[in-house]
């Protein structure tokens, strides 16, 4: 994509460069005569030399003005197709350590309140069609009209930010509330105030800031109620009051670690139901970076799981889906590769099964310059009878 974007910069270059050179071209072919100038300085100057020098310095302005033009077209723009290539360069080094997906359109966060209605099952996917989203970072926005929805709250961060069961509230929500329920919906600890300072609004003055942590606080609770709770100086979520998709993740898997059979197969489908895309997908928050790689990881190793449940119960086109999501994540991870191999040799996919193992060997040796691992080597071979 860069080497495309690359030489499409190149062509708009020549195609601005050329006709300036050929102007210049042109300009000097058409140059006018040297002025006829005084022989010495105390003779004076005719009307003839002064429309001389006029002509040549009108003539000099045109090319000089010719040349800025080509100069800027040749420098600007390479400068920024150099922003491309850092940013792609970024994103490369990022996905060798698995911690972020490849590029994608984002989507805003979201602060989800839905319409009075009964509680869905407790492990019921959240439900589509809610209302518009509230981006974060943003001025405040209206919560919506004085109004308790039924039943408890609900925070999901397994997908964009969505808040159901809440409050609603005449005034304005500010965008730093939904980005501290996130943050403390994503920390079962009591967390500290001036580590809120930093994570909401890193680098800036802890005395101005404090403020804007109340006035979030508040909002919040407005939201939440008593949820969120305050200590000497200490805020947490109270999980007693309120509901939180992460805690969830971690009961069902904590369940299936230690069930069996068909059991452990409904366990991790439902838990892998709770994920709506990537965790916190669409939000800007500076804190994420470092908070989200761990929830990031816990997501594909639960599609590599689901994936090998599925293939053992016959299911090839399931475990092909699990093992496509996993690899939209985290695309170097070559136990989501053997997975997808098997799955299309279960299908019967054999032209499938060489295809996806030639992009896999030219992704490595593009990214880190290695070949496949020898399990997956060895698995390729069996995969086509070749062992």
């Amino acid at each position: 994509m860069i080497g495309a974007r690359q030489q499409r910069t190149r062509r708009l270059h020549l195609a601005i460069a050329l006709p300036i050179v050929g102007a210049l071209a042109l300009k000097w072919q058409l140059r006018p005569g040297l002025p006829p100038l005084p022989r010495s300085l105390a003779a004076p100057l005719t009307v003839e030399a002064i429309e001389g020098v006029a002509v040549w310095v009108l003539w000099l302005v045109a090319p000089l003005f010719a040349i800025a033009l080509l100069v800027n077209a040749l420098t600007v723009q390479p400068r920024r197709s150099g922003a491309l290539a850092v940013r792609w360069a970024r994103a490369s080094s990022r996905s060798l350590v698995a911690t972020r997906p490849p590029a994608r359109r984002q989507v805003a966060p979201r602060l989800l309140i839905p319409e009075p209605r009964p509680r869905p099952p407790q492990h019921a996917d959240v439900e589509a069609g809610m209302p518009a989203a509230v981006r974060p970072r943003e001025c405040e926005r209206q919560a919506g009209a004085a109004e308790i929805t039924q039943g408890r709250p609900r925070i999901s961060l397994l997908g964009p930010l969505a808040i159901a069961g809440a409050k609603r509230s005449r005034r304005g929500l500010r965008a730093s509330a939904l980005e501290l329920i996130a943050y403390l919906a994503l920390h079962r600890r009591s967390v500290q105030r001036d580590e809120l300072l930093e994570a909401l609004w890193p680098g800036e003055d802890p005395k101005r800031t404090r403020l804007r942590l109340h006035q979030a606080v508040r909002d919040a609770r407005r939201l939440l109620g008593d949820a969120v709770t305050s200590e000497r100086d200490h805020y947490s979520l109270n999980r007693a009051a309120v509901d939180v998709d992460v805690d969830e993740l971690e009961r069902l898997l904590a369940q299936a670690n230690t069930a069996q059979g068909e059991q452990t197969k409904e366990l991790l489908e439902t838990a892998l139901r709770l994920f709506r895309g990537e965790p916190l997908s669409g939000s800007d928050y500076a804190w994420s970076e470092t908070e989200l790689p761990r929830l990031r990881a816990t997501f594909v190793d639960l599609l590599e799981r689901v994936g090998r449940r599925r293939l053992e119960a016959r299911d090839a086109t399931g475990a092909l889906d699990a093992a496509e999501r996993g690899l939209e994540v985290d695309v170097l991870n070559e136990s989501l590769w053997r997975l997808a191999l098997e799955a299309e040799s279960a299908l019967g996919l054999r032209e499938a099964v060489s295809d996806r193992y030639e992009r896999l060997r030219a992704l490595l040796a593009e990214r880190v310059g290695l070949e496949p691992a020898q399990q997956t080597r060895r698995l390729h071979r069996g995969l086509l009878g070749q062992s």
